[in-house]
């Protein structure tokens, strides 16, 4: 066994016999190492040093899980790192961030991912963890899933992601999901690569589509295909509450009687929250204000539904709600009997209030919180849906009562060329 070169003098005993005070206290050894006694009556073995002309301290570790023999083994070794030029409080750190990323090397991209699963993908909502999921599981697993989180490559991403140049919305999106699974890695200190982000930009994401709008004219023959074709009379009256509420697809058909005041004419669909249904897309809640005509429907809806808590209950089972394929059905069954124009998607409902409404010189922020659009200015946003409360009930009302005449024969004009 080497000599020390360095005189050192604490024993078991002494180190045994010291008592906590009031104040943290240091029992020096030699050179730079001691024990410091902390109040709880802990011991740490700490390295006080000079570097760059400032006097600092690396942490060795507890006494007595530490011995004096291996607090003096890293004390030596930490002189030798020093006399380098190198500050051992840095390397330290540097050989954990080592020690962590050799475990990287062991740790696939599937099973790190299942921590990020497990910690990250909660947050979202229901809708979004099963389509991150099943993509993960369906696209990424196979391809990268078994290698090692620390050695997947850009070419790796490149390669997954070119053979899904035929839908560039997916491409993209899964290359955020593995962008971000990598963030996190390198939040755990197990990765500085994020082979995600070269490839930021390598498929082009069309331009987003609008939806195509009723024409005035078009409404009336519109309404009536819905009101008089063949589906269940709950999925009929959905259809016309989603026309004159001006909501998404997915509020309606999930819709809750707890969430609407008849007597108020109000219908306040909650903020996303986790594992949400039917709620808004955005955090916070949207107040829709319920024209005569909505209330009317509601009315129709509320004997259908019975007992159940959901405004449109699913038709095999009244405690499951409406499936909003049932919309899209209807609304393809109507395409296909050439009873509607073949462009005419669900969403489409939401583009012609908004053309209606602005053709009418409706404030277009009275518009935008009817749409429930995000506003990019948090406080205005918040501002405009106080300030315009009673506008936004005024246009709703005035939007049902157009559709009405629209049906009746009367108002019809045509849209101004885009």
């Amino acid at each position: 066994m080497a000599l020390r070169t360095i005189n050192y003098t604490l024993t078991d005993n002494k180190i045994k016999a010291v008592k906590a005070k009031a104040k943290p206290y240091p029992l020096a050894d030699a050179g730079g190492l001691y024990v410091d006694v902390l109040t709880s009556g802990s011991k740490v073995w700490r390295y006080s040093y000079r570097i760059d002309g400032k006097r600092t301290k690396v942490t060795i570790g507890s006494y007595p899980a530490i011995g004096i023999k291996a607090a003096r083994d890293a004390h030596e070794g930490f002189i030798a790192t020093l006399a380098t030029g190198i500050n051992p409080a840095r390397q330290k750190q540097i050989d954990k961030i080592e020690r962590l990323a050799k475990v990287t090397q062991e740790q696939t991209f599937k099973s790190f991912t299942g921590l990020w699963i497990k910690e990250k993908l909660t947050l979202l909502t229901a809708r979004s963890q099963k389509q991150t999921t099943a993509w993960l599981n369906n696209d990424v697993f196979p391809a990268i899933g078994a290698l090692p989180l620390g050695t997947v490559h850009a070419s790796d991403i490149l390669k997954l992601l070119e053979g899904m140049r035929n839908t560039p919305t997916k491409a993209n999106n899964i290359r955020a999901i593995i962008e971000r699974i990598y963030q996190y890695g390198a939040q755990k200190l197990l990765v500085t690569y994020n082979p995600a982000v070269a490839m930021q930009g390598l498929i082009d994401q069309p331009p987003a589509t609008h939806y195509q709008p009723l024409q005035p004219n078009e409404i009336r023959n519109f309404l009536q295909a819905v009101r008089t074709c063949g589906a269940h009379q709950g999925t009929r009256i959905a259809v016309e509450l989603l026309m004159v509420t001006v909501v998404r697809k997915d509020n309606v058909a999930k819709a809750r009687w707890e969430h609407i005041d008849m007597e108020a004419k109000t219908w306040t669909i909650p903020g996303r929250t986790i594992g949400a249904n039917g709620y808004m897309k955005a955090p916070r809640p949207h107040t829709v204000y319920l024209s005569t005509q909505a209330l009317a429907l509601l009315e129709k809806a509320r004997y259908l539904s019975g007992e159940s808590p959901w405004v449109f209950p699913s038709v095999q089972k009244l405690s499951e709600p409406m499936v909003e394929q049932a919309i899209n059905h209807l609304f393809a069954r109507l395409r296909a009997a050439g009873d509607i124009p073949q462009g005419i998607k669900p969403h489409g409902l939401r583009s012609t209030a908004s053309t209606l409404m602005n053709e009418h010189h409706i404030a277009p922020d009275v518009v935008e919180v009817i749409l429930a659009h995000k506003e990019k200015n948090a406080t205005r946003g918040s501002y405009n849906r106080v300030q315009y409360v009673n506008d936004v009930a005024v246009a709703l009302q005035w939007y049902a009562e157009k559709l009405d005449k629209l049906v009746a024969g009367a108002d019809v004009i045509q849209f101004k060329a885009a």
